[in-house]
């Protein structure tokens, strides 16, 4: 067996390509790095495949049914893509990438809980200051490009910040408990960078995930309110943002957030407009849905060019139709028994303060694609929070 230290960088390799920065896809410069970053995931994904394949041989691990249901979910994405467009790689690159992203994360979990989050945290911190320093220097952006010209830094446009950071800021201070026992100066200081370069963009969809995430980290977490805190009453509040907003429209009620804090219109900058296109597309394809949008080409949403449907389960219903949806909705539910049954330990209730911060950003926004991966790692850590609370690997309860 190797060292625990080389074992420990062997997996900051594997992890690294999956954070590929998102201005490598942009800039004419950094084709060849974006293209050494594409052969290293491709790399990573063989040797991910190889561990995850010796670890159900010799250990005799089958894959979780949080596995299972992603697969299940990503099959009818692919399936509807494949019908509907006749597009195959994109589609197989979407699907893989998250795969094996995933797999990666539980080969890990099961062999060292706490090594996870080390994995998770310590390459973003990197590229999170680099981030932050770029966007000090370049305030308006590195380039500009996309479909209207959006303005760019090192992890891409400022929508694509807040699925990064504020999942970050609840890992940072879950490894910083694990660790020290407490919130130390660094989880402390990370929170700070990545808050400012949240506000430095002022992305109103990040911003929401990060004021959930301040209230959270300073008034509830390792404090009294955490008792009266865990996944029912977050994923509770993610369905009433869900039918009050999208459904039945009631953001007049909350008009001085909307305009006064976070400058937005009360159309969410022409977003009910593109919920109800997606609504009525539904209801033309509701059991397969149209698949994912091509690249660089809008084709879905009518007159108005966007790629989709800007809510999380009106995307799972566009993508792949009810199929999708149910799958997905039962890999948060196996996530939500484990975090349920441990309520009462602090790094449950923050992961479960975590995916509340991510529902409130995906009523806005959907990232379900590559630039989402650290909310599927957050389902991942939520359904072996009981590993994560001894620091080995025991099965979730009620796993067969």
């Amino acid at each position: 067996m190797a060292p625990k230290h080389l074992r420990r960088w062997l997996y900051y390799l594997l992890i690294i390509p999956y954070f590929k920065p998102a201005l490598f896809g942009v800039m004419e410069e950094t084709a060849l790095l974006e293209t050494v970053f594409d052969l290293w995931r491709l790399a990573a994904a063989v040797v991910v495949c190889a561990l995850y394949l010796y670890q159900a041989i010799h250990f005799r691990r089958r894959p979780s049914s949080v596995m299972i249901l992603l697969c299940v979910y990503l099959a009818f994405v692919a399936a509807a893509t494949v019908l509907k467009q006749d597009s195959v790689w994109p589609v197989a690159n979407h699907v893989l990438t998250i795969v094996t992203f995933c797999m990666l994360l539980e080969v890990r979990l099961r062999q060292d809980p706490h090594g996870s989050v080390d994995m998770l945290v310590m390459p973003l911190t990197v590229l999170i200051l680099l981030n932050f320093v770029m966007e000090c220097v370049f305030p308006r952006g590195v380039t500009y490009g996309g479909t209207y010209g959006y303005s760019y830094n090192l992890m891409g446009i400022d929508n694509l910040l807040g699925p990064v950071l504020v999942p970050y800021m609840f890992l940072v201070v879950l490894r910083s408990s694990i660790v020290h026992g407490r919130v130390n100066w660094f989880a402390y200081s990370m929170v700070f960078v990545a808050s400012e370069s949240l506000i430095l963009v002022w992305s109103a969809t990040g911003m929401m995930g990060m004021l959930v995430a301040l209230v959270f980290l300073l008034f509830i977490y390792q404090r009294r309110g955490e008792r009266l805190f865990n996944y029912l009453s977050a994923s509770l509040t993610g369905a009433f943002m869900f039918f009050a907003i999208v459904m039945f429209r009631l953001q007049n009620l909350f008009e001085f957030f909307i305009t006064g804090v976070l400058h937005k219109g009360l159309s969410f900058t022409g977003r009910t407009d593109i919920w109800d296109r997606a609504i009525f597309l539904i209801e033309r394809a509701p059991f397969l849905g149209y698949g994912l949008a091509k690249p660089g080409k809008v084709y879905r949403l009518g007159k108005h060019k966007y790629y989709h449907a800007h809510n999380i389960f009106l995307e799972l219903l566009v993508e792949g139709g009810l199929g999708a949806l149910i799958a997905f909705l039962f890999m948060l539910e196996r996530c939500g028994r484990q975090l349920m049954i441990y309520r009462k330990h602090s790094y449950a209730c923050l992961i479960s303060g975590g995916l509340l911060a991510v529902m409130v950003m995906t009523s806005m926004e959907p990232y379900l694609d590559n630039n989402g991966l650290l909310i599927y790692a957050l389902i991942f850590l939520g359904h072996y929070v009981g590993s994560l609370i001894r620091g080995e690997y025991v099965p979730p309860l009620g796993a067969k």
